[in-house]
């Protein structure tokens, strides 16, 4: 029997039933004795384990907690069912507890970075975010122990984390600005001996063909604060050109007494130049070198290396990357 047969089929059985008073008696008494049951059962006092978050304020001065912190206790609690239904369903609100208000002591042997506090001497904070009718019995664990580290401030780089995608026939005429270039950074000495350098968050940016300056948020580290929460961004974006040159190669560290021919004896550079900067590139800006010592262990080719081009120019090749040649010594 398919889908539509089956749905027929009930269809068919709801039309042609007839209910039974006596059916119907008996649920409507069932129901009733359920939410007599139910109101009776929430007005029993119960016994059982919530959980409470807490937070922590005014720690000492010029310190801080170190790694990790406990954020709920777990209080076990005496209350009626109306309670613990609320308990279920509604979340119980933060019991801040105020360090100054308490007395906290040092663990022996730790140099005063390990302290604790008494759950204890917090129960009003936390009674205070339950029903009046709620009476705690006790509090787990019965000591909240912490490290606290003394608060440091570094200055460290802000380094970027994007990927450009540029247009056809666009390019970058200048490095990437990232303003500020550095930034301060506030937490526990334990912490920021580890931090060297704070990150942009990723971001890409694609089908670049103008110039952009845009806000780039820092990437967060728990438990460390910044002087800044964002930096400027600048990239200078500008249409390029092609351009080519055929150089002769140029042989150092050459002995007077030797003469060292290159098959070929030029070589190309191809590169792209941005159009404001076209007419500021010219031949003279690069250089073609090979090395009369690289034919010591006398290899059939010798290495040619550009060794001089101008900074304004980008992706930069050349051919060919080793040539022939015939060393001959003079009389």
């Amino acid at each position: 029997m398919d889908l539509k047969n089956i749905w027929k089929y009930i269809r068919q059985k709801i039309k042609t039933f007839k209910f039974d008073p006596n059916t119907f008696t008996f649920l409507f008494f069932l129901l009733v004795s359920t939410v007599f049951w139910f109101f009776n059962a929430l007005n029993k006092e119960y016994v059982a384990t919530i959980k409470v978050p807490v937070k922590f304020i005014n720690f000492p001065e010029n310190k801080l907690v170190a790694g990790d912190f406990i954020d709920h206790l777990e209080v076990k609690v005496e209350a009626n069912g109306y309670s613990f239904l609320k308990y279920n369903s509604t979340p119980i609100k933060t019991a801040v507890i105020n360090l100054k208000l308490h007395s906290i002591y040092t663990v022996s042997e730790t140099n005063n970075k390990r302290f604790y506090l008494l759950s204890s001497t917090v129960q009003n904070e936390i009674a205070a975010q339950l029903d009046e009718a709620t009476t705690i019995k006790s509090i787990k664990p019965d000591s909240i122990i912490f490290v606290l580290d003394e608060v440091v401030k570094k200055k460290v780089p802000v380094i970027k984390n994007i990927l450009l995608n540029f247009r056809q026939q666009y390019m970058l005429k200048d490095s990437v600005k990232i303003i500020p270039d550095s930034i301060f950074i506030r937490g526990v000495k334990s912490l920021l001996d580890t931090i060297n350098e704070v990150y942009t968050e990723r971001k890409a940016f694609n089908d670049l063909h103008d110039s952009l300056s845009v806000k780039l948020p820092l990437k967060k580290i728990k438990g460390v604060a910044f002087s800044t929460e964002q930096v400027e961004c600048i990239l200078p974006v500008e249409e390029f050109a092609e351009i080519s040159y055929t150089l002769p190669i140029q042989v150092e560290n050459l002995p007077p007494n030797y003469t060292l021919k290159l098959f070929p004896a030029e070589a190309k550079v191809v590169c792209n130049v941005v159009f404001s900067q076209y007419r500021q590139v010219f031949p003279q800006q690069f250089k073609f070198t090979v090395d009369f010592n690289d034919t010591k262990d006398k290899p059939e080719q010798v290495k040619v290396v550009l060794s001089k081009y101008p900074q304004n120019v980008s992706s930069v090749r050349y051919y060919p990357i080793a040539v022939d040649y015939l060393l001959e010594e003079n009389d």
